[in-house]
Protein backbone atom coordinates (compact mmCIF):
# COMPACT_ATOMS: atom_id res chain seq x y z
CA UNK A 1 0.00 0.00 0.00
CA UNK A 2 1.20 3.49 -0.92
CA UNK A 3 0.78 6.76 0.94
CA UNK A 4 1.47 10.06 -0.85
CA UNK A 5 2.47 13.09 1.24
CA UNK A 6 1.64 16.35 -0.57
CA UNK A 7 3.62 19.28 0.75
CA UNK A 8 1.69 22.46 1.35
CA UNK A 9 3.21 24.36 -1.57
CA UNK A 10 2.29 21.72 -4.21
CA UNK A 11 -1.38 22.29 -3.40
CA UNK A 12 -1.07 25.68 -5.07
CA UNK A 13 -3.12 26.20 -8.22
CA UNK A 14 0.01 26.28 -10.42
CA UNK A 15 0.61 22.57 -9.72
CA UNK A 16 -3.04 21.55 -10.14
CA UNK A 17 -2.79 20.28 -13.73
CA UNK A 18 0.47 18.41 -13.14
CA UNK A 19 -0.85 16.75 -10.00
CA UNK A 20 -3.92 15.56 -11.92
CA UNK A 21 -1.67 13.98 -14.57
CA UNK A 22 0.43 12.36 -11.85
CA UNK A 23 -2.60 10.95 -10.06
CA UNK A 24 -3.98 9.53 -13.32
CA UNK A 25 -0.64 7.92 -14.13
CA UNK A 26 -0.36 6.37 -10.66
CA UNK A 27 -3.84 4.89 -11.12
CA UNK A 28 -2.87 3.47 -14.53
CA UNK A 29 0.23 1.88 -12.97
CA UNK A 30 -1.81 0.39 -10.12
CA UNK A 31 0.07 2.25 -7.37
CA UNK A 32 -2.44 4.90 -6.36
CA UNK A 33 -2.93 5.26 -2.62
CA UNK A 34 -3.91 7.40 0.33
CA UNK A 35 -3.09 11.11 0.00
CA UNK A 36 -1.96 13.16 2.99
CA UNK A 37 -1.98 16.92 2.53
CA UNK A 38 0.33 18.86 4.78
CA UNK A 39 -0.73 22.24 6.12
CA UNK A 40 0.48 24.76 8.65
CA UNK A 41 -1.04 22.92 11.61
CA UNK A 42 -0.83 19.38 10.20
CA UNK A 43 2.52 17.71 10.78
CA UNK A 44 3.66 14.68 8.84
CA UNK A 45 4.84 12.44 11.67
CA UNK A 46 1.59 11.54 13.37
CA UNK A 47 -0.37 11.17 10.12
CA UNK A 48 2.26 8.87 8.58
CA UNK A 49 2.45 6.72 11.72
CA UNK A 50 -1.31 6.28 11.58
CA UNK A 51 -1.11 5.11 7.94
CA UNK A 52 1.76 2.72 8.70
CA UNK A 53 -0.34 1.16 11.46
CA UNK A 54 -3.08 0.66 8.85
CA UNK A 55 -0.68 -1.27 6.61
CA UNK A 56 1.06 1.31 4.40
CA UNK A 57 4.42 -0.06 3.22
CA UNK A 58 5.61 2.82 1.00
CA UNK A 59 5.58 6.55 1.77
CA UNK A 60 6.09 8.93 -1.16
CA UNK A 61 6.99 12.58 -0.64
CA UNK A 62 5.45 14.84 -3.30
CA UNK A 63 7.51 18.02 -3.23
CA UNK A 64 11.13 19.10 -2.85
CA UNK A 65 14.12 18.63 -0.55
CA UNK A 66 12.32 20.35 2.31
CA UNK A 67 9.46 17.85 1.96
CA UNK A 68 11.98 15.03 2.33
CA UNK A 69 13.25 16.66 5.52
CA UNK A 70 9.70 16.71 6.92
CA UNK A 71 9.20 12.95 6.54
CA UNK A 72 12.66 11.38 6.82
CA UNK A 73 12.59 10.77 10.59
CA UNK A 74 9.21 9.06 10.75
CA UNK A 75 9.90 7.01 7.59
CA UNK A 76 13.28 5.82 8.89
CA UNK A 77 11.81 4.95 12.30
CA UNK A 78 8.88 3.08 10.71
CA UNK A 79 11.08 0.98 8.42
CA UNK A 80 8.83 1.50 5.39
CA UNK A 81 10.10 2.19 1.86
CA UNK A 82 10.54 5.82 0.82
CA UNK A 83 9.86 7.29 -2.63
CA UNK A 84 9.71 10.79 -4.05
CA UNK A 85 7.85 12.62 -6.81
CA UNK A 86 9.84 15.83 -7.24
CA UNK A 87 7.89 19.04 -7.72
CA UNK A 88 9.18 22.56 -7.23
CA UNK A 89 12.78 23.15 -6.18
CA UNK A 90 15.38 22.43 -4.97
CA UNK A 91 15.41 18.69 -5.63
CA UNK A 92 18.98 17.63 -4.99
CA UNK A 93 17.99 14.43 -3.18
CA UNK A 94 15.82 13.26 -6.09
CA UNK A 95 18.60 13.94 -8.59
CA UNK A 96 21.11 11.92 -6.58
CA UNK A 97 18.81 8.91 -6.28
CA UNK A 98 17.96 9.09 -9.98
CA UNK A 99 14.34 10.25 -9.87
CA UNK A 100 13.22 12.68 -12.61
CA UNK A 101 10.86 15.55 -11.89
CA UNK A 102 7.09 15.41 -12.17
CA UNK A 103 5.16 12.83 -14.16
CA UNK A 104 8.22 10.75 -15.15
CA UNK A 105 8.81 9.92 -11.49
CA UNK A 106 5.72 7.70 -11.49
CA UNK A 107 7.41 5.11 -13.69
CA UNK A 108 10.42 5.03 -11.36
CA UNK A 109 8.07 4.33 -8.45
CA UNK A 110 6.42 1.56 -10.43
CA UNK A 111 9.80 0.03 -11.29
CA UNK A 112 10.47 -0.19 -7.54
CA UNK A 113 14.24 -0.57 -7.47
CA UNK A 114 14.82 -0.37 -3.72
CA UNK A 115 18.24 0.43 -2.23
CA UNK A 116 19.05 0.41 1.46
CA UNK A 117 21.23 3.38 2.35
CA UNK A 118 22.80 5.06 5.36
CA UNK A 119 21.45 8.26 6.85
CA UNK A 120 23.42 10.83 8.79
CA UNK A 121 22.42 12.43 12.06
CA UNK A 122 23.11 15.89 13.45
CA UNK A 123 21.94 16.81 16.95
CA UNK A 124 19.23 14.16 16.74
CA UNK A 125 17.93 15.09 13.26
CA UNK A 126 18.60 13.03 10.14
CA UNK A 127 20.01 14.00 6.75
CA UNK A 128 20.54 12.10 3.48
CA UNK A 129 23.02 14.01 1.33
CA UNK A 130 25.30 15.83 3.73
CA UNK A 131 26.32 18.83 5.76
CA UNK A 132 28.15 21.95 4.64
CA UNK A 133 29.74 24.71 6.68
CA UNK A 134 30.79 27.43 4.21
CA UNK A 135 32.43 29.64 6.85
CA UNK A 136 34.21 27.18 9.07
CA UNK A 137 36.66 27.87 11.85
CA UNK A 138 36.12 25.52 14.77
CA UNK A 139 37.35 22.44 16.57
CA UNK A 140 36.55 18.94 15.29
CA UNK A 141 36.70 15.80 17.39
CA UNK A 142 36.91 12.71 15.18
CA UNK A 143 35.29 9.51 16.49
CA UNK A 144 36.05 10.68 20.02
CA UNK A 145 39.76 9.91 19.49
CA UNK A 146 41.56 13.00 18.22
CA UNK A 147 40.92 16.69 17.74
CA UNK A 148 41.72 19.16 15.00
CA UNK A 149 41.44 22.93 14.86
CA UNK A 150 41.61 25.09 11.75
CA UNK A 151 44.05 27.99 12.08
CA UNK A 152 42.41 29.94 9.27
CA UNK A 153 38.87 30.24 7.95
CA UNK A 154 37.78 27.62 5.46
CA UNK A 155 34.92 25.36 4.43
CA UNK A 156 33.76 21.98 5.71
CA UNK A 157 31.73 19.30 3.94
CA UNK A 158 30.46 16.09 5.52
CA UNK A 159 29.02 13.87 2.81
CA UNK A 160 26.82 10.78 2.97
CA UNK A 161 25.56 10.88 -0.63
CA UNK A 162 27.22 12.98 -3.32
CA UNK A 163 28.21 12.80 -6.97
CA UNK A 164 31.17 15.13 -6.40
CA UNK A 165 34.71 13.77 -6.33
CA UNK A 166 35.70 13.73 -2.68
CA UNK A 167 39.13 12.21 -3.28
CA UNK A 168 41.38 12.41 -6.31
CA UNK A 169 40.57 9.60 -8.71
CA UNK A 170 37.46 8.45 -6.89
CA UNK A 171 33.75 9.04 -7.27
CA UNK A 172 31.26 10.63 -4.93
CA UNK A 173 30.31 9.62 -1.41
CA UNK A 174 28.65 6.18 -1.27
CA UNK A 175 25.65 6.07 1.09
CA UNK A 176 26.08 2.32 1.63
CA UNK A 177 29.58 2.22 3.14
CA UNK A 178 28.74 3.12 6.74
CA UNK A 179 31.06 6.13 6.63
CA UNK A 180 30.84 9.90 6.29
CA UNK A 181 33.30 11.48 3.84
CA UNK A 182 34.61 14.67 5.41
CA UNK A 183 36.46 17.31 3.40
CA UNK A 184 38.13 20.35 4.97
CA UNK A 185 39.31 23.17 2.70
CA UNK A 186 41.38 26.06 4.06
CA UNK A 187 43.55 28.78 2.56
CA UNK A 188 47.26 27.99 2.82
CA UNK A 189 49.85 30.73 2.32
CA UNK A 190 52.93 29.71 0.38
CA UNK A 191 56.12 31.49 -0.68
CA UNK A 192 57.98 34.44 0.84
CA UNK A 193 56.92 38.05 1.26
CA UNK A 194 56.19 40.00 -0.94
CA UNK A 195 55.42 37.06 -3.25
CA UNK A 196 53.22 35.05 -0.89
CA UNK A 197 50.16 33.47 -2.46
CA UNK A 198 47.17 31.84 -0.82
CA UNK A 199 46.17 28.46 -2.17
CA UNK A 200 43.42 26.13 -1.08
CA UNK A 201 44.61 23.15 0.95
CA UNK A 202 42.32 20.14 1.28
CA UNK A 203 42.18 17.35 3.84
CA UNK A 204 40.03 14.24 3.52
CA UNK A 205 38.79 12.03 6.38
CA UNK A 206 36.44 9.04 6.43
CA UNK A 207 34.69 8.46 9.75
CA UNK A 208 31.44 7.43 11.38
CA UNK A 209 31.13 10.20 13.97
CA UNK A 210 32.48 13.64 14.70
CA UNK A 211 31.75 16.63 16.91
CA UNK A 212 32.06 20.32 16.04
CA UNK A 213 32.68 22.87 18.77
CA UNK A 214 32.88 26.61 18.14
CA UNK A 215 33.36 29.55 20.50
CA UNK A 216 30.82 31.63 18.55
CA UNK A 217 27.69 30.48 16.67
CA UNK A 218 28.23 29.16 13.15
CA UNK A 219 25.78 28.31 10.35
CA UNK A 220 25.58 24.65 9.38
CA UNK A 221 23.47 23.40 6.46
CA UNK A 222 22.08 19.85 6.65
CA UNK A 223 20.52 18.82 3.32
CA UNK A 224 20.37 22.56 2.61
CA UNK A 225 18.47 23.46 5.78
CA UNK A 226 20.24 25.97 8.03
CA UNK A 227 21.05 25.25 11.66
CA UNK A 228 22.91 27.72 13.89
CA UNK A 229 24.81 26.92 17.07
CA UNK A 230 28.13 26.25 18.75
CA UNK A 231 27.84 22.46 19.30
CA UNK A 232 27.04 19.86 16.67
CA UNK A 233 27.23 16.09 17.19
CA UNK A 234 27.23 14.20 13.90
CA UNK A 235 26.97 10.48 13.25
CA UNK A 236 25.66 7.85 10.87
CA UNK A 237 23.00 5.13 10.97
CA UNK A 238 24.12 2.41 8.54
CA UNK A 239 21.45 0.78 6.39
CA UNK A 240 18.66 2.77 8.00
CA UNK A 241 16.71 4.00 4.96
CA UNK A 242 15.02 2.03 2.17
CA UNK A 243 14.57 4.23 -0.89
CA UNK A 244 13.17 3.73 -4.41
CA UNK A 245 15.86 4.73 -6.91
CA UNK A 246 16.07 5.27 -10.66
CA UNK A 247 18.59 3.92 -13.16
CA UNK A 248 20.44 7.27 -13.15
CA UNK A 249 21.21 7.21 -9.42
CA UNK A 250 24.65 8.54 -8.48
CA UNK A 251 25.82 5.59 -6.37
Amino acid sequence: MYCYVYDEFVQDKRFEKELQLIENRLTDLGIAGKVIRLALFRHAEEMIRDEVERGVSTVVAVGNDETVRKVIDVVADSGVVFGIIPLGSPNGVAQLIGVPEGLAACDVLSGRIVETIDVGTINGSRFITGISVPKFRAEITCEGKYRMFTTSAGALEILNLSNNDVRAGEGGADPRDGQLDTVIRVGVKKGFWPFRRTRVGQSYLSMNSLAIRSESPIAVYADGVEMTGTRFDIGIEPGRFKVITGKDRKF
